[in-house]
């Protein structure tokens, strides 16, 4: 069985275990980091949610690691993204998710969502907008990460985005 370490809190939190548990992972969620979770066995998936502590270079050499955040990264690359996105007064936030393996030394972005934020968008609202997002977001992205396959846009809205008109493909 496949272990994954979920670091950090959030309302995704319970999407990220339910997605884990109902692929038989071996699950382990906590708020804070704890010297003790890297100890004691190979962790094979260590996802970061709304946490940005650094990690030990043990875990680092030996785990494909998923970042998740709040923001369309680069922009925001801090605690509290939404929050400061919003008061930026940008118009398109967004979440995004990063990944790092063994063999890489950065984190590679692999997919962005975008989350509007109109004139009279209050920041309740958007919050709410982004916590709905991370839920069906996330767990789609996981898996692809997972499974090895290149995210696209049809996994989230369900449906190909080439109309087919090109004709470079035979979709015509």
């Amino acid at each position: 069985m496949k272990k994954v370490v979920i670091l950090g809190v959030g309302n995704a939190l319970n999407s990220l275990i339910n997605y884990f548990r109902s692929n038989n992972f071996d699950v382990t969620a906590l708020a804070e980091y704890e010297d003790d979770i890297f100890k004691l066995e190979k962790i094979d998936y260590l996802v970061l949610n709304n946490y940005s502590k650094k990690l030990p270079d043990n875990v680092l050499k030996n785990s494909i690691v998923i970042k998740l955040h709040p923001s369309l990264l680069p922009a925001f690359d801090e605690c509290e993204a939404a929050k400061k996105a919003y008061l930026a007064g940008v118009k398109v936030s967004g979440l995004t998710v990063s990944v790092m393996t063994p063999t890489e030394k950065y984190f590679k972005i692999v997919a962005q969502f975008p989350v509007l934020i109109d004139f009279d968008t209050h920041f309740d609202e958007f919050e709410e907008n982004i916590n709905k997002t991370e839920c069906m977001f996330y767990p789609i992205v996981i898996d692809s990460i997972i499974k090895n396959k290149p995210f696209h846009f049809s996994m989230v809205i369900g449906q190909s985005s080439c109309s087919g008109n090109c004709g470079s493909c035979g979709g015509k």
